[in-house]
């Protein structure tokens, strides 16, 4: 479920931070593969799928290391596009993924 929140509300407002204010502050800065990418935009979205992430997991004890690893994750693969493949669909994934080897961590403390 928190993977694909960080897909809704992470790419959203990645998308609309983006344009709406990319290139304002470090407007030589260009990032992803085709330099279209803001750092605003990947700030604003690590930022939304961090407060998603503690939104879910309020109750888990040490829940800062996986929603880290998971917010980092979603925002890389935005920012990255990995395998030519749309980030709709590898965003959730790969997110998930990370988290779940983070909780993994977590679980052998």
């Amino acid at each position: 479920m928190a993977s694909i929140l960080f897909l809704v509300l992470g790419d959203m407002t990645a998308a609309i931070m983006g344009v709406s204010f990319g290139g304002d502050s470090f407007g030589i800065l260009k990032l992803g593969r085709a330099g279209k990418k803001s750092l605003e935009g990947s700030l604003a979205m690590f930022s939304v799928c961090c407060a998603v992430g503690f939104a879910t997991f309020g109750p888990i004890r040490l829940r800062e290391y996986p929603v880290f690893f998971g917010a980092l994750t979603a925002t890389l693969t935005e920012l990255y596009e990995p395998f030519n493949l749309n980030d709709n669909l590898t965003i959730p994934v790969f997110s998930s993924m990370a988290m779940q080897w983070a909780f993994h961590r977590i679980q052998l403390c």
